[in-house]
């Protein structure tokens, strides 16, 4: 019935008075659009954020960090989580990425905002030819009072008026750049610029070609000229199904798991604090290679006992992430690397782990080729190493002290 309503609405409008081309160009394109986007089903993608920054009056910029993340996109939310976490949940994108620039809206709901906002004021710009095919460009301006674009500096937030323009394939109607420009900054986010631009294209999901984002820019200059800048790319994108959990609330402090075999030890579900477990790596870490929020798979090396009772079992899994790269040279050591511990697992029962990388006993990594930075309030436990390519190597027994 609404498309009917839609339908007779145009004609009648013919009627009176013949369309010019691009407003029938621009009526087909917000249409498409919005169908487009609503079919989209709910799904998930790896987002990779390399961050960096540019010191005013200078014009190269300095990589800060990179940071992977999986982004999903549930019921119109934006949700985030860690690659390999079993759940997603609500949460403030900082959480995950503190301290630099961040942002969001940039992977599906400024698409949505734009094309489907009543107060978008679209101008027709004209066609241009673009890698062998004909496009459309259109400009548009969203008022304040409409306006749902939220920026964030430190603790300061205002919601912005915003502009951009969008480039559009003249014969498939698809969304090819979408660049968001914000206006009207407010004093106390003291910058004096910030914009997003992204790029779209037909990505499979299960059976079907859907329209995603595959990269995006972001950027925010100060009022001083310092330059905040994020690349993010999109990949393996997958429909979000069953077996991943979205979750609103605390996680369970444990994962239920069929009994293991009488001759396998379960595993504690409660760990003491300062209880030492010690690991091995899985496999070879080149530092360049990795980014923080990348998954690293470690081995039990010996039983972890408290009291004469074994609570971790030798041969358990232990999984980890990249919880920091550091790229400065640290007293004579080239590159280091935070490891973050995260679960257990040993024969299907999984146990949340919250344990730092220590010194002591019987695994030391004052080598001439490793060295150890404990962790601080506001950092992990970074390993430096002096290698050329920097990297830990497969076997590297790591000692982790349970705390609170």
């Amino acid at each position: 019935m609404g498309r009917s309503v839609v339908a007779l609405f145009v004609a009648a409008l013919g009627l009176a008075q013949p369309l010019a081309p691009e407003t029938i160009l621009l009526g087909r394109t917000r249409y498409h659009m919005v169908e487009t986007l609503r079919r989209i089903p709910n799904y998930t993608c790896l987002e990779t954020i390399e961050r960096s920054v540019r010191a005013p009056k200078s014009r190269r910029a300095t990589l800060v960090d990179a940071l992977r993340l999986e982004v999903a996109v549930v019921d119109g939310k934006e949700l985030f989580s860690w690659p390999g976490e079993r759940q997603f949940k609500e949460r403030d994108l900082r959480e995950l990425a503190p301290g630099g620039a961040i942002g969001n809206g940039n992977f599906a709901l400024h698409a949505k905002s734009v094309f489907g906002g009543n107060a978008v004021r679209f101008t027709y710009q004209g066609r241009e030819q673009r890698e062998g095919r004909e496009v459309a460009r259109f400009t548009y301006d969203v008022p304040v009072q409409f306006s749902g674009y939220q920026i964030r500096v430190g603790d300061v937030t205002a919601v912005v008026p915003y502009h951009g323009q969008v480039l559009v394939d003249a014969a498939t109607l698809d969304l090819i750049d979408l660049a968001v420009i914000a206006d009207d900054l407010p004093p106390q986010l003291k910058l004096q610029r910030a914009s997003d631009f992204m790029h779209y294209r037909r990505q499979p999901i299960g059976d079907a070609a859907y329209l995603l984002p595959v990269s995006s820019e972001m950027t925010m200059v100060g009022l001083d000229g310092a330059e905040s800048r994020n690349k993010v790319t999109f990949s393996a994108c997958r429909q979000y199904s069953g077996d991943s959990i979205v979750r609103f609330d605390d996680p369970e402090p444990s994962v239920a798991a069929p009994a293991p075999s009488p001759t396998v030890p379960r595993l504690a579900t409660e760990l003491p604090a300062d209880l030492l477990i010690e690991a091995s790596l899985d496999e070879n870490i080149l530092i360049e290679k990795v980014v923080t929020g990348d998954p690293l798979l470690l081995t039990v090396h010996r039983d972890a006992r408290h009291r004469k009772t074994t609570l971790i079992p030798k041969g358990a899994r232990l999984r980890a992430r990249v919880a920091g790269i550091d790229r400065r040279a640290f007293r004579g050591y080239t590159m280091g690397i935070g490891i973050q511990p995260i679960e257990i697992e040993q024969d299907g029962q999984i146990v949340p782990l919250k344990a730092e990388v220590v010194e002591g006993g019987s695994v030391s990594l004052r080598t001439s080729f490793y060295a150890l930075l404990p962790a601080s309030p506001q950092r992990p436990a970074m390993i430096y190493v002096k290698s050329t390519p920097p990297r830990l190597l497969k076997g590297l027994l790591l000692q982790l002290r349970v705390i609170p």
